[in-house]
């Protein structure tokens, strides 16, 4: 029998993303406080646009810290990274997402259409 998480997430190791999803906290608050400013500022931006599980909005935040922890491993300054319009920046983030998600449903779409013509 499916439980309600499996359902609601598609996943059966709750536990796993939850330690996962505290480690990740702890990596943004170990960045410097201009990097950790941006990215939270960011992340809060991104949240407005993430489906139902967040799935993906959570892999493309990870992205992001990878590229600021190297960031600051190279000791870049944020902005180096951003670019002054960070809400450019974000939208672009943002776009990559949505680009895939809205792929993913127009191929639904065509193949249920497709599939319907066959019969």
């Amino acid at each position: 029998m499916i439980k309600w998480h499996e359902l609601m997430t598609g996943t059966k190791n709750w536990r796993q993303e939850k330690a996962d999803y505290k480690q990740f906290k702890t990596r943004v608050a170990t960045l410097p406080a201009d990097y950790q400013f941006v990215f939270k500022a960011i992340q809060d931006y991104l949240w407005q646009f993430a489906d139902f599980t967040g799935y993906r909005m959570l892999a493309a935040q990870e992205d992001l810290l990878i590229l600021f922890e190297d960031g600051v491993a190279n000791d870049q300054s944020v902005y180096a990274l951003t670019g002054d319009d960070v809400g450019d920046f974000a939208d672009n983030i943002v776009r990559a997402v949505a680009d895939t998600w809205l792929d993913e449903r127009r191929q639904k779409l065509n193949r249920k259409v497709t599939d319907y013509r066959k019969r």
